[in-house]
């Protein structure tokens, strides 16, 4: 820290142009003498800064010029902040260095690019994945990547998930892409090889489909008998009786599996968005909430269903998979709510969009539960779910069905209280009264 000599400087100077002004009227000049030591200080000054100029013109690397006073205080104080700066310099220049060694050594590839979308640097897995060359900086990346897909990706200002599409500078290659957008629109790029990852999903979800549509048949056989066989009742002794009813309950639990493996399967297969069919809520919730009457009254329950409409709009989208959605949902409160409770369904606008929702007062989800809800064969409650004929694949189709309508499912839940189930769906999505009466 400087020392604060000014108090003391300003003192001196006071004296030196009294002493200045004592000595003229000794001689009868005062003002000559007050004027020849007030040049003398000018010169003195002058002096000092000539030769602070040339210490920074030299760059300021070799100790400063002797001084006293004042002037030695700067001196000194510039010659501390130079040699803080080298310092912070020099450590800067090796986290720098640690950080373009440690980013070298990535197995991802990483390419930063500057507010106009020009490439500045790369590391080596960059230069496998795209045949980059030293050329290439400088150069707009989407001229690189000349994929649709990944240019409206690129224009995105925010994009959480990464994008996935052919690797241009390898044929049959794969090429996962994540972007961050920093500073003042510069942008990092995250990119990997995802082929062997695309192969064993790929491979993945033909098992399925294919295991799925092979079961199929023989468990729809075998549940036809055990029904047929089950219609003669009073030849049946009770112990045989209750052994096929066990196993007639189970072949019910096995189609229903097979059937939402193949949904599933579906839905992996197709990746694009839902078509922009109009669909009359109202109109389907009518029918889904008289199935899930009857549905209640199955099982023994009595559950005070009712729909509240509070817009006029209609959604857009593919009316089988969104019957789909929103009836795993309803069935789901049916199933997890006790007998005399209500279950509210809700269709709403807000700023996020359209707002399905399906409200129960069932027993509730523990917190920790819910970000895995959406997950294959994930089940809060193991036991009850058991019980209840869940596969645990239904809320996974939910999620998958309102991927292909670029919407998504938001969760609440309290134990004991009940839970809330959201399919929040883009305006792009919903049709106004005024657009339908025109059309």
């Amino acid at each position: 820290m400087i020392r604060d000599l000014r108090k003391s400087h300003y003192k001196n100077l006071a004296i030196s142009a009294s002493v200045a002004v004592s000595v003229g009227f000794v001689f009868g000049y005062p003002w000559l003498f007050l004027a020849a030591a007030s040049a003398s200080y000018l010169i003195w000054i002058l002096y000092q800064q000539h030769r602070l100029i040339s210490w920074l013109i030299k760059g300021a690397k070799n100790a400063p010029p002797n001084a006293m006073g004042l002037w030695g205080v700067v001196f000194d104080h510039l010659y501390m902040v130079r040699k803080k700066h080298r310092k912070q310099v020099r450590r800067y220049r090796e986290t720098i260095q640690k950080i373009r060694t440690s980013n070298q050594a990535l197995a991802d590839g990483v390419i930063t690019l500057d507010s106009n979308g020009n490439i500045e640097s790369w590391n080596k897995a960059a230069v496998k994945l795209l045949n980059l060359k030293k050329v290439d900086e400088g150069h707009l990346l989407t001229n690189l990547i000349r994929d649709p897909e990944f240019t409206d990706y690129y224009n995105k200002a925010q994009n959480k998930e990464p994008i996935t599409i052919e690797n241009p500078a390898h044929a049959n290659r794969s090429l996962q892409i994540s972007m961050t957008v920093y500073g003042e629109g510069e942008r990092l790029l995250l990119l990997r090889d995802t082929t062997r990852l695309e192969k064993l999903e790929k491979m993945r979800q033909d098992f399925v489909a294919n295991a799925s549509h092979e079961l199929k048949t023989p468990i729809t056989v075998v549940q036809g008998h055990l029904e047929n066989i089950l219609n003669f009742n009073d030849d049946i002794p009770p112990a045989m009786h209750k052994a096929l009813l066990s196993m007639s309950t189970q072949a019910k639990r096995m189609n229903n599996l097979v059937n939402d493996l193949l949904i599933l399967s579906k839905l992996d297969i197709d990746t694009s968005d839902a078509p922009m069919k109009k669909i009359n809520i109202p109109d389907l919730m009518s029918q889904l909430i008289e199935d899930a009457l009857q549905y209640a009254h199955s099982i023994d329950k009595k559950l005070d269903i009712t729909f509240q409409c509070q817009t006029d709009a209609m959604l857009l989208g593919d009316l089988g998979q969104i019957r789909t959605a929103l009836s795993n949902l309803i069935y789901n409160a049916v199933r997890y709510s006790p007998s005399q409770k209500s279950i509210v369904i809700s269709w709403k606008k807000s700023a996020l969009g359209g707002l399905l929702t399906v409200q129960d007062q069932g027993y509730g989800i523990e917190q920790h539960h819910i970000p895995r809800l959406t997950e294959r064969f994930y089940r809060a409650d193991k036991g009850r779910s058991s019980e209840d004929g869940g596969t645990g694949l239904g809320l996974a189709i939910v999620k998958h069905i309102l991927n292909h309508h670029n919407a998504y499912l938001d969760i609440q839940s309290q134990p004991n209280i009940g839970s809330a189930f959201t399919c929040i769906f883009p305006k792009k999505r919903l049709s106004e009264l005024s657009q339908r009466s025109q059309n």
